[in-house]
């Protein structure tokens, strides 16, 4: 039988209401990948996990789990002195990075073109149209739900699990300098109108002007983010970066599935 102090550290770990270790651990890593690959936490900002564990009401266990996942994603590292911090980007890891994305996307999309349903086209088509509209509105939330959608009926129909999550974590290692402002409207009025470009492709079964969508996306992509990097923008972090991120009803995370 556990002692009371060994209960409630066990309690402790699991979080709330029983919750069980893995699930708090995947929804703490949830909660900060969502807020650097969207670029609320930017680059070089230290992740201290007693501040963190605090912020979210948890123990520090779950904290570090999510925090080691994040580094196999390559979305923060280890740093002397601060434990973790959210990870830079090099030119040359931008570049590399984009070349594996063109790769990648290349597959997806041609592999996604050949098993949608001519109404599963359309219906990527008109998504795409609600992303120029939404980011014309400048509505960045309708604008993040319809991308959601758009990536995962293309993504559900490559069938890839392999490639989905080379997909995943790369675009994520670079997108998040591409989403930070100032700009961010222009640039996301032409990343939606790539996607027109691309589902059109799509619906017409022109594979040739399927991939030339494909690069011509990846590359803005590529130039918007070098630009970003050497404007050394990304680089300075908040001055409390993580009090932006974890509002004060956002203090403890919701147990609740």
């Amino acid at each position: 039988m556990q002692s009371e102090p060994a209960q409630a550290k066990a309690q402790d770990d699991e979080g709330a209401a029983g919750d069980p270790p893995g699930s708090m651990v995947a929804r703490i890593y949830e909660t900060l990948q969502s807020a650097i690959v969207q670029a609320r936490l930017g680059a070089g900002t230290p992740l201290s996990q007693n501040k963190l564990a605090s912020q979210l009401g948890v123990s520090r266990t779950p904290v570090r789990e999510a925090l080691l996942r994040l580094e196999h994603d390559g979305l923060v590292q280890r740093s002397a002195g601060f434990g973790f911090v959210v990870t830079t980007i090099t030119p040359d890891e931008v570049n590399e990075a984009c070349d594996l994305l063109k790769l990648l996307d290349r597959f997806v999309y041609v592999r996604a073109a050949r098993s949608l349903t001519s109404e599963e086209l359309d219906e990527l088509h008109e998504l795409a149209k609600s992303l120029v509209d939404n980011a014309e509105r400048g509505d960045t939330d309708a604008w993040r739900k319809a991308d959601l959608r758009y990536h995962e009926m293309v993504m559900n129909a490559a069938n890839n699990r392999y490639v989905a999550d080379y997909l995943e974590r790369t675009r994520g290692r670079v997108q998040r300098f591409w989403l930070q402002k100032p700009h961010f409207d222009g640039r996301l009025t032409s990343c939606s109108q790539d996607h027109v470009s691309l589902a059109q492709a799509m619906v017409d079964h022109d594979e040739e002007a399927l991939v030339a969508a494909v690069d011509a996306h990846i590359e803005r992509l590529r130039e918007g983010v070098l630009m970003r990097l050497e404007s050394a923008m990304p680089l300075l972090p908040h001055l409390d970066p993580l009090g932006s991120v974890f509002s004060q009803d956002e203090a403890t995370l919701d147990t609740q599935d």
